[in-house]
This record gives C-alpha cells, structure tokens and sequence, in this order.
C-alpha cells in the first residue's frame, strides 16, 4: 500500500511518501535502513537484529523522492518496534509521522493496545504521543529499555491544563479528552480548525462568542475552499440576536458568504442545551451544556463523532436559510 503524505516535507521540494506491507514486499528497504541504524550506529549485532517476527509483522516505511529513509513494524500481537530513521533526516518529524501511519493502521484493524520497548533516550518522544510506561526499565543488547503501552480505550485524560501540543496528540489516538475552562475551549476549538482539512460543521442553540475570534476563524475559508466537496456549516437554533449583532463569525460571512453556510435549525431538530463540533467527520467537541465552559473532545473516527455526523446531515437538509444574513452577503 503506497500513499502521499500531506503534510510538509522534510525537505523543500522533496515528495514524501509511505508504504505498508510486508517483509516479503518492503523487507529489503527496511533491512537496509535498520542496518545502518541498528548496526552500523549502535553495534547491534545482526543475529539480534533479524529476527523471525520480521516474516509475520507488518512494516511500514516512508520514502524521499522514492528513497527508503525511515522503518518501523508492527507485529501480530501489537508491539510496534524496529523503527529507525536515517541520521542526516532525524529531527525532521519523520519518526512522527511514521508512527501517526502505524496507528491509523492500528484502528483500521480495531487493535486497542500498542506496546513498544523504548529506548530510554526516546522515552520522551513516545510520551508525548500518548504511550504511558508500562514495566520496568531493563537492558536489552547493551542499552536500556523502557516498556510502553498505548491503550486506545483509556484516553480519558483528567487534566485540564492542555497545549497546542497535547491537543493535536489527541487527535492522533482514539480516545476523549475534559477539557475545563474558557481559555482551554477556545484552544481547543482554534486547535480543531487549524486541523481540518475538509469540512467544519458546528451545532448549538446559540452562536458564543467567547469561543470564537477572527483570527481563529479565517482559516476555515481555506478550508472551504479547498475542493468542491469541502463544507463549512454552522446550524443555530437562534438566529435573531445573531444577525443583529457584530460578531466574529458575522463578519467571515460578510466576507466570504460564498464559502460559509450559517443555517437555522428546524424547530423539531433544535438542540436546546447540548452543542457540538465536527471537522472532518471524525473529530468531535461536544458540549453538555453550550453556556458552559467545559467540553469533551472525541478523537480519532470516534464512534460518537460518527454518530452525530449522521444527525448533523439530517437537521441541516431540515434546516432553512436565513433571510436576515441574505442582505449581508457581499
């Protein structure tokens, strides 16, 4: 399996691309690169290196202008290891994405549980993608190793404090994230459009403000205006009080009406404390209550996510247009 990595390459100009599959199709580039990694680098010895899992793992691999520069595999029984990218192009976010691939894979396959063996240099890198430690350190081929595990089904973090950094970590792993706090909303929602890559679709009984700026909010014309297919669509149950009042969101229509959608909900479909928010049709924030700072972030083609975005194209074919925002457009 070959496919275009979207996001931008290590090196200016360079196409970047992965493939997955197994020993048998990838081994040779993948021995390659784990050669002068394992080998050359660390001294491993080759006996330790090779081993019979390799028959039987799934491998993934990402090529520069079709040149092999970075492995990892996956074996049946979920261990993710052998990865290994070239010396001149680490630093570069290679490691990242090839991991990112893996668990794509991984929920594809529906596995819950990825384990790993880390080196203790790396540790911190996997922390950061969500991997927790998961025994005790122990030397393995001279160097010190650190069990690891990713549990798909326990993501429910309890923290309330998040970054930039944790939140797009989130949106890598299946799992819900509390998020607490006016501040930490509006990270999250900013967060949520910088990702999106096709569509945007917001449900509330009214518009808040305080979750929204301009700043936040121009990217989605580029969401928009991406490909035919692509949807920016925000459903209120209150349209009055929004028409009428200066606000963010106001001002993007008047902008660029051709790319927004602002509809009214029907009066069966109108949510009257719950909101919610869609990008892509796999990430979603969900309000219990909208008034209220606190919201819960399902990542990663979360079943919920799925769910509401059936519910979501129903109220929005029962929805009307809104006469009032029809005089605004430019």
């Amino acid at each position: 399996m070959t496919s275009p990595l979207a996001s931008s390459n290590p090196n200016k100009g360079a196409k970047l691309t992965a493939k997955q599959g197994s020993w048998q199709q990838l081994g040779e580039a993948c021995r390659q690169i784990r050669h002068k990694v394992f080998i050359e680098e660390q001294g491993i010895s080759a006996k330790d290196e090779l081993d019979d899992k390799d028959a039987t793992s799934e491998h993934f691999l990402l090529l520069i202008n079709e040149r092999p520069v970075a492995t990892a595999r996956l074996t049946q029984d979920g261990h993710l290891g052998r990865l290994a990218v070239l010396k001149p192009l680490r630093d570069k976010g290679l490691a990242k994405k090839l991991i990112a691939r893996i668990l794509e894979h991984c929920r594809r396959v529906n596995l819950r549980q990825v384990h790993l063996n880390a080196q203790i240099s790396a540790v911190n890198f996997y922390s950061k993608l969500g991997f927790k430690p998961n025994g005790d350190e122990y030397d393995e081929v001279g160097i010190l190793h650190l069990p690891m595990l990713l549990d798909f089904d326990s993501q429910l973090l309890d923290d309330t404090q998040h970054t930039e950094e944790t939140l797009i970590t989130a949106l890598n792993t299946t799992g819900q994230l509390r998020i607490q706090g006016q501040e930490q909303v509006y990270l999250a929602i900013k967060v949520l459009i910088q990702q999106a890559s096709r569509s945007f679709s917001l449900e509330t009984p009214s518009y808040i403000n305080t979750w929204f700026d301009e700043a936040s909010l121009a990217p989605l014309i580029q969401v928009a205006r991406r490909h035919d297919h692509s949807k920016v669509r925000f459903l209120l149950a209150e349209t009055r009080e929004f028409s009428r009042r200066s606000n963010p969101l106001l001002k993007l229509y008047q902008r660029a009406s051709s790319y927004i959608e602002i509809k009214q909900s029907h009066l069966l479909y109108q949510t009257k404390q719950s909101a919610y928010l869609l990008v892509d049709d796999r990430h979603l924030l969900w309000w219990a209550d909208y008034q209220q700072p606190r919201v819960e972030l399902y990542s990663a083609d979360h079943r919920e996510a799925y769910r509401l975005t059936a519910q979501f194209k129903l109220h929005w074919e029962k929805s009307q247009a809104v006469k009032a925002l029809q005089s605004l457009a430019l």
